[in-house]
């Protein structure tokens, strides 16, 4: 295969990245068209609340995190009206009534949708039969007008997922959930979350979890208070501040009510002065709740997959051409995805207080970071082999593919910050999930090299491959002092099954080591160490595909397309049980 046609072929397969992230952006699930903010919106200035705290699930949140974690429940990936989840969430408490028809529930099962729009068309049937039963005035072409509009309305509803509480609450409706809560293998998950989203934005519900103030007086872990709770638990001496907190909170939600928002913006700024007096001792520091906030409003940084991609273009003209300008200018680039890829994590795990690595999302980006480490690490030991560029650029395609699929599908990533699940509170969580998470992505890796030599074999190149193979490619030298693929004036072929080597004898240890500490975790904390769940069994799929590679390449001739063939196979079958098990399939993983 010529450099150019190598070059056409990894420029299509950009071009199909681009079009795929220009469709999810365009849908997103299908973004609702957003009206024009309020005045009231508009003037408002709820900065100040990114430094109040709030207690959820025994952790100290900023206030935006814990609306952005709240309105998850109610809205799902969308904003409603277009405001930001702190104001949705005040509006939604101290204005329900502007909501009663209002499209905000999201509903994520398009076939419960179908469903529903289906439940919907009955009811107005019969509701417009009823009028021309009375006789009402004008049925006929007010007929027209209201199934139009009606019609617009479900077709925005199947497009984006949202809709009214007033429409749940139809009796058609109502009947044809409760219907399909008794199906608890296809549909009861999917009306469980309906009926938690109709819970969540009940403001009484709202009220009782706003938990902003500390009890004064009290111990670090002691359960923090509501302003409408705290008056009566307060000691005599310390009800000055907590008569201040209260009276703040009052013309607060006066403000609200009455649209005033140079009211709510005076009232918003005192709030936030005195809600760390009540108790200095215990309130979070302001820089962390600052962080946080602006972690969240930041889309939690996972825009970087653009980064990424530049670097991804850069470097594939570096390997294709041996450009040094495209080498530099792509390693440059590529560090500043690195950079900013690491700030994201490391500021995650500073508020957040833990690793991060307790949940999908989580898991996705640190597994790409992981990928990014070595590729750095590997790309200095190949500075001089004709490898250079190869292991950046599989780990450029790899966080970006992972950082896309955060940025663009946060309703089954969700990047909200929770707290670990008991099972989760060992050390082995640092070890096991680290170690497997790390394979996983030397798999993806692995898996691009594998992609671009079989591109190779299909425009005409030579079944060419390593003959010491994988890791030896880079640590056997010759009497030249130069490693095997340097002495031989090496094909592009034997470079990229030199890479997929590298990576796949790695992830092999990496994955076979992962899942030793797992038995040793899981016989630690569930008495047994395989239980045949079906993480662990995939996980050991994925490893046997490995074996495989690592065995039939010994014995076949045209060892470089199996082992390219064999590595993608792996790559899909890790795929299946980081994306099919832990979304489909109920286990005892279902957590990670």
């Amino acid at each position: 295969m010529t450099p150019r046609m190598l070059t056409v072929w990894i420029s299509a397969a950009m071009v199909v990245v681009l079009v795929v992230a220009w469709v999810l952006h365009r849908r997103a699930d299908a973004r609702p068209e957003l009206p024009a903010l309020s005045a009231f919106a508009q003037q408002v200035d709820l900065t100040p609340l990114d430094r109040i705290a709030v207690q959820q699930e025994g952790r100290l949140k900023s206030f935006a995190s814990y609306a952005s974690s709240m309105m998850h429940f109610v809205s799902g990936p969308h904003t409603i009206n277009g405001n930001t989840d702190t104001f949705t969430y005040l509006d939604l408490m101290l204005r329900p009534e502007a909501y009663d028809d209002a499209d905000a529930i999201f509903v994520k099962n398009k076939p419960i949708r179908s469903e529903i729009v289906a439940a919907l068309h009955r009811s107005l049937d019969e509701e417009l039969t009823t009028r021309r039963m009375d006789g009402t005035p004008g049925i006929d072409g007010g007929d027209v007008a209201v199934r139009g509009e009606f019609d617009r309305r479900m077709e925005r509803f199947r497009r984006t997922g949202m809709i009214s509480s007033a429409m749940l609450g139809d009796p058609h409706v109502t009947r044809l959930l409760d219907l399909m809560e008794r199906d608890l293998i296809r549909t009861a998950k999917a009306v469980g979350l309906i009926r938690t989203a109709l819970g969540v934005m009940h403001p009484a519900v709202l009220k009782e979890n706003l938990r902003i103030v500390p009890p004064p007086g009290g111990g670090v872990d002691d359960p923090w208070l509501t302003v409408e709770a705290i008056a009566s638990a307060t000691p005599a001496a310390e009800q000055g501040s907590v008569d201040a907190v209260v009276g703040t909170f009052g013309e607060l939600t006066e403000g609200w009510r009455q649209q005033d928002p140079q009211r709510v913006n005076d009232a918003v700024a005192r709030l936030a002065a005195l809600l760390p007096a009540v108790s200095p001792a215990h309130y979070p520091a302001t820089a962390r709740l600052g962080w946080e906030s602006w972690y969240f409003k930041a889309r939690n940084m996972t825009w970087v997959w653009v980064v990424y991609l530049l670097s991804v273009i850069l470097l594939v003209m570096a390997f294709v051409y041996r450009w040094p300008a495209a080498r530099w200018l792509g390693l440059g680039v590529f560090l500043a995805a690195f950079g900013l890829h690491t700030f994201a994590l490391a500021l995650r795990w500073y508020v957040s207080g833990r690793w991060p690595n307790a949940n999908m999302f989580e898991a996705v980006t640190t597994s790409a970071w992981f990928g990014a480490c070595l590729a750095l690490l590997l790309e200095v030991f190949v500075r001089r082999s004709p490898m250079q560029n190869l292991f950046a650029l599989a780990s450029g395609i790899a966080s970006m593919i992972a950082l896309m699929c955060v940025h663009f599908l946060p309703v089954y990533l969700n990047p909200n910050i929770s707290n670990k699940m008991p099972v989760l509170h060992d050390v082995w969580l640092y070890i096991h999930t680290n170690v497997i998470i790390f394979s996983y992505c030397l798999i993806a890796m692995a898996a691009v090299s594998a992609v671009t030599y079989v591109l190779y074999r299909l425009g005409g190149g030579r079944a060419d491959y390593v003959q010491a193979g994988g890791a030896g490619t880079l640590i056997q030298k010759g009497p030249s002092g130069k490693t095997q693929l340097a002495a031989e004036g090496s094909s592009a072929g034997q470079v990229l099954d030199g890479a997929t080597m590298v990576l796949m004898e790695l992830a092999f240890v990496m994955l076979w080591t992962g899942l030793v500490m797992g038995a040793i975790w899981a016989d630690h904390s569930w008495g047994r160490p395989w239980g045949w769940d079906p993480k662990e069994v995939f996980a050991l799929n994925t490893f046997i595909i490995l074996a495989l590679l690592v065995h039939v390449r010994l014995k076949v001739v045209d060892k470089g397309l199996w082992t390219a063939l064999l590595a993608i196979a792996g790559c899909a079958v890790m795929l299946f049980n980081w994306i099919f098990i832990n979304f489909v399939i109920v286990g005892l993983h279902s957590y990670a």
